[in-house]
């Protein structure tokens, strides 16, 4: 393993050779590496009657780590964090989002799993009906380890374009991306674009702000999923 550095668009960005996980030089950056649950910038969602789906740190998690779930109880379930619709992160400013991300359990049935950035919290499932947050950027697992990317700005619509990436359970895999340029946001796992056939234009509204945002998602039945967020790092230009 050894640390690379490169001018990459705007910013200077080092990055691990192998993971491909960044270490940005930037004016405006945010890190969380999950050593513990931070509720000042963080709320949980916790959508469940009779199961078991708080999001709580992964019990000796390597480096800190968040579990997100949805179990086996035939019911709607969500299992998320986000920042309480606290939305500082301007599109144009050029942010750029990174997840370091384990699919522990691969969606079965109805789950959905999907992270990224979004405007408010809506309850919905993105890949079923195009629900959830009204302007999203995401990567989303449904039913399955495809990745797909769903974005949408409340104009343009783009719904489950393939990533041509399938994860196994347990593999950590490194989630990119780049707002640079609005009208062209560009995707990368574990440091390869991804999608580059599709421009993923989300520049409605230019000075849109945002949020992080993870959820497992099912509408009812008994399927599973679960996350394990490694780290979440952001960074942007100040203007």
């Amino acid at each position: 393993m050894a640390l690379r550095g490169r001018w990459y668009t705007k910013f200077l960005r080092f990055f691990e050779s192998t993971t491909q996980e960044s270490m940005p030089v930037a004016p405006v950056s945010f890190y969380d590496e999950f050593f513990a649950l931070d509720t000042l910038y963080w709320t949980a969602k916790d959508t469940s009657a009779a199961g078991a789906t708080t999001p709580a740190l992964l019990a000796d998690g390597d480096n800190g780590q968040l579990d997100l779930m949805l179990d086996a109880t035939n019911e709607k379930q969500e299992s998320g964090y986000y920042w309480n619709d606290n939305r500082p992160i301007k599109l144009d400013h050029g942010p750029n989002i990174e997840f370091g991300v384990i699919v522990h359990t691969l969606p079965t049935g109805q789950s959905e799993l999907y992270f990224g950035l979004a405007g408010d919290y809506v309850e919905g499932p993105i890949a079923e009906a195009d629900a959830g947050p009204a302007e999203h950027i995401f990567f989303c697992f449904d039913g399955s380890g495809a990745c797909t990317i769903h974005t949408d700005d409340t104009v343009t619509d783009n719904d489950a374009v393939a990533t041509g990436v399938t994860v196994v359970a347990d593999a950590l895999h490194i989630f990119r991306i780049d707002c640079t340029d609005p009208t062209n946001v560009l995707f990368y796992i574990d440091g390869t674009r991804v999608a580059s056939s599709t421009t993923f234009s989300v520049n409605q509204v230019a000075t849109l702000a945002l949020q992080p945002f993870m959820i497992c998602h099912k509408e009812t039945g008994v399927g599973l999923g679960e996350l394990y967020i490694d780290y979440v790092r952001i960074w942007s230009d100040r203007a």
